[in-house]
C-alpha cells in the first residue's frame, strides 16, 4: 500500500500462490493440510467486504495464478504480520502469538455491520481484522505496521497477562499494545501516521506516546489522551476509558525508554517481562 514491491512467502499449490507463509520455524508440516488447514503459518484471508457479525460473513483464500501479482492490501497485511512475528521471535524467543507456534491470521477487507467501510482494525481472540478506512482513516488499516503490531500484541496480551478489558486494567491492555507497536515499528513513538485522515487528526497521528494530549486540550479534541493521572478519565464510556487512559502508561513508557540510562532495548525487555511474568 506504499507502492513498494515486496518479496513475501507464499505457498504454491495446484498452480496457485496462496498467501500462506510456511517458511517460518514454527511451521508444522505433519499437522498441515494445504491450502485449507495449515499449522504454524502466517496466513492472510479475504473477507470480501463482509462483516464478521453478520450471517453473510464470507472468507476465502487470497491467491494468484501469476507471480508477481498485484494485491496491495493483502501484501501489506502479510508483510506486516511477518515483521511482527520476527520481532517477537528474535527479541523474546516467542514463537507466534500464543508462544507455541499457532497460526497468525490476518483478515482483510472487513466492513461494518451496515455494509459501510470500516474505520477500525481489531483483534477478536483468533485473528487480526482490518477495515479499509472511512472517515477517520483515509487508508486501509493494513497499510500500517504499528496498527498490525498493536492488534497482534493484543493476542500476546491475551495469551499472557490476559488483562481484563475494563477500567485501569483495560487501559494497561491498550497501552501494552501501543508500546510494542512502537517498538516493532521502531521509527518513532507515534502510531497510525500512515493511515489517519489528517483533516480529522490534526497532529497527523492517531496516538503519540511522547505527547498523549496529541495537540488537544480535552476529550473534546479528537486524538487527545491524558498524560498523567491528574487528567485521568473516571467515567464509564469506552469500557471505563481503556483507549483514553492508556495515554498515561503510554507516556510512562516513553519517559522510561528515552531515559539516557535505559533506552529502548532495555525498556522492551522490562516491559515484556512485566507483561508475561508479573501481570
Amino acid at each position: 500500500l506504499f507502492g513498494i514491491s515486496r518479496q513475501i512467502n507464499t505457498y504454491e499449490s495446484g498452480g496457485n500462490f496462496f498467501y500462506i507463509d510456511a517458511a517460518r520455524g514454527m511451521f508444522n508440516p505433519v499437522r498441515s493440510t494445504f491450502p485449507d488447514d495449515p499449522t504454524g503459518v502466517i496466513w492472510t484471508i479475504d473477507a470480501f467486504d463482509t462483516a464478521p457479525q453478520n450471517d453473510d460473513f464470507e472468507i476465502g483464500h487470497v491467491a494468484s495464478s501469476t507471480n508477481p501479482f498485484q494485491r496491495p492490501i493483502a501484501t501489506s497485511a502479510h508483510w506486516n504480520a511477518g515483521i511482527a512475528y520476527r520481532y517477537y521471535e528474535q527479541t523474546f524467543d516467542r514463537t507466534s502469538i500464543d508462544g507455541q507456534g499457532g497460526n497468525i491470521v490476518s483478515m482483510i477487507n472487513i466492513v461494518d455491520e451496515d455494509g459501510s467501510a470500516l474505520d477500525n482494525a481489531f483483534w477478536n481472540g483468533a485473528a487480526m481484522f482490518y477495515g479499509n478506512g472511512n472517515r477517520e482513516f483515509s487508508q486501509p488499516l493494513a497499510r500500517s505496521l504499528d496498527v498490525a503490531a498493536h492488534e497482534m500484541t493484543h493476542g500476546v496480551i491475551e495469551e499472557t497477562a490476559n488483562l481484563e478489558y475494563l477500567n485501569e486494567s483495560g487501559a494497561l491492555n491498550e497501552s501494552f499494545a501501543d508500546v510494542f507497536a512502537v517498538l516493532i515499528d521502531n521509527a518513532n513513538y507515534t502510531l497510525g501516521e500512515s493511515v489517519v485522515n489528517p483533516s480529522i487528526f490534526r497532529s497527523g497521528v492517531l496516538r503519540d506516546l511522547g505527547n498523549p494530549n496529541n495537540g488537544g486540550n480535552s476529550l473534546a479534541d479528537i486524538g487527545y489522551q491524558p498524560d498523567h493521572v491528574n487528567e485521568q478519565y473516571r467515567g464509564s464510556e469506552d469500557n471505563g476509558g481503556v483507549h483514553i487512559n492508556s495515554g498515561i502508561p503510554n507516556h510512562a513508557f516513553y519517559l522510561f525508554a528515552t531515559n539516557s540510562n535505559v533506552g529502548r532495548q532495555k525498556a522492551e525487555q522490562v516491559y515484556y517481562r512485566a507483561l508475561t511474568e508479573y501481570l
